[in-house]
């Protein structure tokens, strides 16, 4: 069919006549294209006939020992035995056990780490983000907090603290989800409070109501599952332990540092001045999430509804007797 053969003609017939004459490029598109990636001291010299230089040599050798081998080595059986016992060392051999190499490293790596449990997953991500930040941390964190600055502990974010602790044991060492449910509503209704105490009672409402949803959403969810059954040993959640506490221990050392470094306010000044005068509105946090970040809130309410159609439908999915996994 033409449309098979005539384009690689077109390329052809380009690349016989641009090789005999490059000057019909060299201004009208390669210059151009040097200009527009900003390259302002540029010297175009295409012509197809250099002189005799080092390239017109080394051409010149490759094509004569080329021709010498034709015609001098001749093929045969002794030929082919001996090429055929050093084969194992040719480029090819090479690049397929290379191949070969690959493919058994990622079996391997897939097996160990998109091996289809939940909870391995979220440990190599941790494992990764430890490792990550904690090499850009390295040599590079100096925290200086002035101690004097921060306000003293009252009683009741003493007792808020006290009530935190004691529901992350709860849901760490229990032996029911629905206890364990409850305990971690515990915290979230805790961090409330502190925004709360702290006056942020806007952002504190949207966490109620947040945390409210989501301990309602676990329980319709864990009714509809089997009885709590240990999937690990006590070493595994010894790693886990170990790896929270690294994770929990990290996270504190960056807020640390977060506290230590100098305070920028004109984004909260840009805020401040313009909440009231763009978006006509004056609670600026409120302002921030519909307007100034109106996009992101979108975003995380599809994704709250997509996952709340979700749970819907698997609570009120039911599958036929020959449907099911058996």
């Amino acid at each position: 069919s033409p449309r098979l053969w005539v384009p690689t003609l077109i390329l052809a017939t380009l690349c016989l006549v641009i090789g005999l004459a490059p000057g019909l490029i060299s201004n009208s598109l390669i210059a151009p294209a040097l200009v527009a990636l900003g390259i302002q001291d540029y010297a175009l010299d295409l012509k197809l006939w250099h002189g005799f230089n080092t390239v017109l040599a080394l051409s010149a050798t490759t094509i004569g020992l080329g021709l010498g081998l034709f015609f001098l080595l001749k093929p045969s059986l002794n030929r082919e035995e001996l090429m055929l016992k050093w084969e194992k060392y040719s480029p090819l051999a090479f690049f397929e056990g290379l191949g070969s190499l690959t493919f058994r490293f990622s079996s391997l790596w897939t097996g160990l780490v998109q091996n289809g449990y939940l909870r391995n997953y979220i440990l190599v991500i941790l494992l990764f983000l430890m490792a990550l930040i904690g090499y850009g941390m390295w040599g590079n964190f100096h925290p200086n907090i002035d101690f004097s600055q921060l306000l003293e502990l009252t009683f009741y974010e003493t007792g808020i603290m006290a009530i935190m602790l004691s529901a992350i044991v709860f849901t760490v060492f229990t032996g029911s989800r629905l206890t364990a449910v409850a305990a971690m509503g515990v915290v979230g209704y805790s961090l409330c409070l502190l925004f709360v105490f702290y006056s942020a009672p806007d952002l504190a409402m949207t966490q109620f109501a947040i945390d409210t949803l989501t301990v309602i959403l676990f329980v319709l969810v864990l009714y509809r599952l089997p009885k709590y059954l240990p999937f690990s040993d006590s070493r595994v959640r010894v790693r886990d332990g170990i790896v929270a506490l690294g994770f929990g221990g990290m996270i504190t050392l960056l807020a640390l540092g977060v506290l230590s470094s100098p305070m920028v306010s004109e984004v909260s000044e840009y805020y401040s001045a313009n909440a009231y005068k763009l978006a006509k509105g004056k609670n600026v946090v409120n302002v921030i999430l519909v307007d100034f970040r109106g996009m992101d809130t979108l975003v995380e309410i599809t994704v709250l509804v997509i996952a709340a159609l979700g749970v819907f439908g698997l609570m009120k999915l039911r599958l036929k007797s020959r449907e099911r996994i058996r």
